[in-house]
């Protein structure tokens, strides 16, 4: 008679797990000389070699549910997508649900964010008497995933975070969060004639004029990305809605009067690409900027907007013989080349009008971007008793003891019931003991070709019909959620699963042969968040 507990079982994993990470790109914050550059003859057309973006990569990061009462912007959208907004209050409740960029696909490859210290966003502004006689307000304008209220009595739930009136929008556009972003940004000249009651899209009671006239993405040292690298490196634009055009140059030195650019590229409504994210938006506006609080002024018609996206290569807005960038600039898509980039105050404004003036621009996406490189596999095996036959009475099998985040994932997925030990009932020669393996990856990178070796223990004797005639294993494939229970033979044939008899050679990744046998199963690969099981049954000698 003797306690039951676990036996030894290595996983074999050939290829290594942990990710080596290589920064290709140097960090320069010296000081340096350059110059410009002639236009090549793409200046004013979309830059070759830019990507549409197919997918968006995310993870929901949860933060503090917060909730705010404030008026309704003056004007709101009180005929249509807010009706009887005009003069009330609003209830906002900030959901918390930060959709966190990992990644985003393009047709040719998966890309990731670098950080890089010291990076910031800077939004230029005029302040002056635009066209129309209209004075363009000190504002900010944001938009929110969420929405919208029935009518204007009753909450609007938003999902991201509350924007703090110590944040500013480029703080806001800078971070990693995608479901927020700046709306209708470069639209600065009102529609004429003036929208009337009825009309289909009062303009008006959708101002989101907001006097920016060019936005900076600047690293203000600098960065060397070699040029076998610039394919793999450079920007991304997300859009909401994916039907504005703007345009888009590398800033590559600075001087007395401000940035240095490269070609002036620009991209249409017809560019874009769009990705598997969607979602409805309320728009807010705060003003003064930065004072107070943001006050809902309308909802976006189309109940559900697909993010769009499109990626610049660095060798697509620089030359190879361009050393260093220094970020880039983003301009109405009324800019062209003819224009003095540097003299913001005085390029072209976009039409309210156009359909396609402005450019919804979603946070996330400011940054320099690489080749994604291979993310990191958590994966473990946890081994339990999961039946025994002949002693009474059983325990209780259904429990699931432990914890981990291996442990966490099998119970998200139903799996890892059983027992790491056994006092009670003893067990007697004869009696039956069954074993599981579960195995779990719970980390965000595949692990490659996963065998499974477990050796049986001294005393007990591997069963080789458990299952059926010459069917002395079962499993669950690595999938998510868990699919079939399946049987698999003892024999070396075609199926995953074999069973070496005692005295025969082990494959190496066993460890030292203890002589009585071993189960083996090729687990194949295991993704991200996949399990799966391996099960077999003893007898005590």
């Amino acid at each position: 008679m003797f306690a039951l507990s676990q036996s030894c079982l290595r996983p074999l994993l050939p290829l290594p797990l942990v990710r080596a990470l290589r920064l290709t790109v140097c960090l320069l914050f010296g000081t340096a000389s350059l110059t410009g550059w002639a236009s090549p003859a793409w200046a004013q057309l979309l830059p070759p070699g830019s990507q549409p973006v197919t997918a968006i990569n995310f993870v929901v990061e949860a933060n503090s549910l917060s909730s705010e009462t404030v008026l309704f912007a003056d004007p709101c959208d009180n005929l249509n997508t807010l009706p009887g907004c005009t003069g009330q209050q609003a209830t906002l409740n900030y959901a918390g649900q930060n959709r966190r960029l990992i990644t985003f696909e393009t047709a040719v490859q998966t890309y990731e964010r670098v950080v890089i210290p010291g990076e910031t966003v800077v939004f230029q502004r005029q302040g002056a008497t635009l066209a129309n006689g209209f004075m363009v307000p000190n504002r900010d304008v944001l938009f929110f995933e969420g929405g919208p209220p029935e009518n204007a009595n009753q909450p609007i739930n938003l999902e991201p975070s509350q924007v703090l009136n110590t944040q500013t929008v480029a703080q806001v556009l800078l971070s990693p969060f995608i479901n927020r972003g700046i709306d209708n940004v470069f639209a600065n000249v009102p529609q004429l004639p003036l929208p009337q009651a009825g009309d289909l899209i009062p303009v008006i009671a959708q101002d989101t004029l907001n006097d920016v006239r060019r936005i900076d993405y600047i690293l203000p040292g600098g960065i060397a990305v070699p040029v076998a690298e610039r394919n793999n490196q450079g920007f991304v634009v997300f859009e909401r809605g994916g039907n504005d055009n703007f345009a888009i140059a590398a800033i590559i030195g600075f001087d007395a009067n401000g940035p240095i650019y490269g070609s002036l590229g620009t991209l249409g409504p017809g560019n874009w690409g769009n990705t598997n994210l969607q979602f409805q938006t309320t728009v807010q506006r705060r003003e003064p900027q930065q004072t107070g609080s943001f006050r809902p002024s309308h909802v976006v018609a189309e109940a559900n907007q697909p993010i769009s996206g499109i990626f610049f290569p660095i060798s697509s807005l620089i030359p190879d013989t361009q050393a260093t960038v220094f970020g880039y600039s983003l301009f109405s898509g009324e800019v062209n080349a003819a224009n003095n980039l540097t003299d913001f105050a005085n390029l072209p404004l976009a039409d309210a009008s156009n359909p396609s003036g402005g450019l919804d621009l979603v946070a996330g996406g400011f940054g320099l971007f690489r080749v994604a490189q291979p993310q990191p596999s958590n994966f473990a095996l946890l081994k339990r008793i999961t039946n025994l036959f002949g002693p009474t009475p059983l325990p209780d099998f259904t429990q699931v003891v432990g914890d981990g985040a291996a442990l966490n994932l099998l119970q998200a997925n139903g799996l890892g019931q059983g027992l790491d030990v056994i006092t009670d009932p003893q067990v007697q020669p004869g009696n039956g003991i069954e074993y599981t393996v579960y195995f779990a990856n719970s980390g965000q990178g595949t692990a490659p070709n996963v065998v499974l070796c477990d050796q049986i223990p001294a005393g007990l004797t591997f069963d080789p019909n458990g299952y059926g005639p010459g069917i002395g294993i079962q499993a669950i494939a690595a999938s998510s959620p868990p699919g079939p229970v399946v049987n698999y033979t003892n024999a070396a044939d075609g199926d995953p699963g074999t069973f070496v008899a005692p005295g025969a050679a082990l494959p190496p990744f066993c460890g030292v042969n203890q002589g009585n046998g071993a189960v083996v199963v090729n687990g194949g690969d295991v993704a991200a968040s996949q399990v799966g099981l391996i099960r077999f049954r003893t007898t005590v000698n």
